[in-house]
């Protein structure tokens, strides 16, 4: 049995073998969602750091950062790679043929920019620069509010 698709994943039932394939359009989202359940986390995660009370400003703000750095950083970048490369391969579709691309751009714009404001944050702390989480609670909430937003714009083909 040969696989057509990126992957292939045979599974073994009782008496046949069932290939499942996954094309490249397929493929691409995929990568693209995964990134963004780890980015998405990562920085939830980072603003969760910042905004803890229990531990020294600098031991929050240099965790944030390694979190950061390690997760939210690459996750977002593979992000940003695969959706372009997605959305590059079928252009017509998303932009004329169907709108709900400008109002997922639009809230992934605000994420990208909080997602920057909310790691600065955590470096300004690590460095000793600030010592309060200054305005990350609500930037952390307007970033999870626009993150769930540009997801149920795809997910319902908003606006139709």
């Amino acid at each position: 049995m040969v696989s057509t698709g990126i992957g292939g994943w045979w599974t073994q039932g009782a008496s046949e073998v069932t290939e499942v394939t996954m094309d490249l359009d397929t493929g691409l989202i995929w990568l693209h969602v995964t990134a963004n359940l780890f980015w998405i986390g990562a920085i939830a995660a980072v603003g969760v750091l910042v905004l803890a009370t229990n531990v020294d400003a600098k031991v929050r703000g240099t965790l944030a950062v390694a979190v950061y750095q390690r997760v939210g950083v690459p996750a977002f970048l593979a992000s940003f790679v695969f959706g372009t490369a997605r959305l590059l391969k079928d252009a017509q579709h998303y932009f004329k043929d169907t709108h709900f691309m400008h109002a997922k751009l639009l809230f992934a714009l605000i994420v990208i920019g909080l997602h920057h404001v909310i790691g600065a944050r955590a470096k300004k702390l690590a460095s000793g620069e600030a010592t309060d989480a200054g305005p990350t609670r609500a930037l952390l909430g307007v970033f999870a509010v626009c993150a769930a937003l540009a997801a149920l714009t795809v997910i319902f083909k908003l606006p139709k």
